[in-house]
């Protein structure tokens, strides 16, 4: 798809002057006769004082996105910015079936599937709360075993939240990190091969990023076809989730629909497993080249980046800007119209790379440990990869190519 959450103060009485506080949760209630409307739910110990602020929102505040909060059962009107006092608070949360808004992925917009799942982004649906503990959103479905879905909020300078929960079409399981999957798909266009598929890219990105920073970590995944005549697939990202459109045409996925999910699914998922704080073109870059990498891996065929960037470069203006420039230009002029670049020229240019090392006996994969924290400002490749490079490619050679894709 990229401002405080909602917290708030819990008084507990603890056993222990060092008892930990335990997270303050956000319960929304789904149910699968009404799946198109839930109740998000916060109770608390005993009535106390909160503080609520406004949620994340994509839009100008308004009227129509506002919350309507039930406090201990009556209606709290303009309930921001002063101090309540509740029990329980209760508000209303919509959904939207991507068959019958099919634009719903691409507006990022509340989802739930008739294959019995829910989708929530925080968008303009969870208030925020001042508290110094730990806030969560949980998914439950009514009438249902299941245990609570829950994530932390992200902090406002993070990606937004983005939970998925009920009937998932897998699970899948890389070292200590979980992907969940969720599909909408009605006609059964991805076939059951798309699952070992995707874990293999999985496998894959894990064993050239290593071990994740956190010792588990989950990630969610949503699939959503959507008809091609509509020309607009989608991806939305969020804190460890994402959501994707794949293209169908009279209930089918061609080929080269489902390479492009996949490929698109494991760009996103590089951003969330890697650890390491790659300058932007460098992530973006990366992240599409170990995409399509890893469709290799997968036995899924493919266009290249290099075959891509032959044509794009003819009809792209930018075509002949470096990549250095290009991350002046987006980072330092605040123009997008270079980020194009990034996922094209600089993906190529990392296929490029790879193939050179290929040659004499090593891999892009062995090098993606040598990358630095880059320095305030910033825009060119760390010096420790481009001496790793130069133990493989010939220094002459290098130069070409940082002249050709770089400078």
């Amino acid at each position: 798809m990229r401002l405080s959450l909602f917290s708030f103060m819990v008084a507990l009485s603890a056993t222990s002057a060092f008892a930990q506080t335990p997270p303050l949760q956000i319960i929304i209630e789904t149910d699968k006769i009404h799946p198109e409307v839930a109740t998000a739910t916060i109770t608390l110990p005993a009535e106390q004082e909160i503080t609520l602020q406004a949620p994340r929102t994509q839009s100008q505040p308004s009227d129509t996105n506002a919350l309507q909060l039930m406090c201990d059962g009556v209606e709290v009107l303009e309930p921001y910015g002063r101090a309540l006092s509740c029990k329980e608070l209760q508000w209303n949360v919509t959904f939207q079936n991507p068959r019958e808004t099919p634009l719903a992925v691409a507006n990022q917009q509340n989802l739930y599937s008739l294959q019995g799942w829910w989708s929530i982004t925080e968008w303009d649906d969870i208030p925020r709360l001042k508290t110094a503990s730990t806030v969560e959103v949980c998914g439950k479905v009514q009438a249902t075993e299941t245990t609570l879905k829950c994530a932390a909020l992200p902090t406002e300078n993070e990606p937004p939240l983005i939970l998925s929960w009920g009937d998932a079409a897998k699970a899948l399981k890389t070292n200590q990190t979980t992907l969940t999957l969720y599909k909408d798909d009605p006609t059964e266009a991805l076939k059951a091969d798309n699952l070992p598929a995707l874990q293999k890219q999985l496998e894959h990105l894990q064993s050239i990023l290593g071990a994740p920073a956190t010792p588990e970590q989950n990630i969610d995944l949503v699939w959503v076809a959507i008809d091609k005549k509509l020309g607009q697939i989608a991806g939305a990202a969020g804190k460890q989730a994402f959501l994707a459109n794949f293209a169908t045409n009279e209930g089918k996925a061609s080929p080269e629909d489902i390479a492009k999910l996949h490929w698109v699914s494991a760009h996103e998922l590089f951003h969330l497993l890697a650890t390491t704080p790659y300058l932007l073109w460098t992530s973006e870059s990366l992240a599409q080249y170990y995409g399509y990498k890893s469709l290799q891996v997968a036995g899924i065929h493919s266009e290249s980046p290099m075959d891509q960037w032959q044509v794009f470069k003819e009809r792209f203006p930018h075509a002949a800007t470096g990549l250095y420039e290009a991350h002046q230009k987006v980072t330092g002029d605040n123009d997008p119209s270079y980020y194009p670049l990034f996922y094209v020229k600089g993906a190529a240019f990392w296929q490029v790379v790879d193939e050179e090392l290929q040659q004499h006996g090593a891999s892009l994969d062995q090098l993606m440990t040598t990358f630095e924290e880059p320095r305030p400002s910033t825009h060119k490749l760390p010096q420790s990869l481009l001496n790793a490079l130069k133990q493989s490619i010939p220094e002459e050679r290098l130069q070409e190519l940082q002249q050709q894709f770089l400078l």
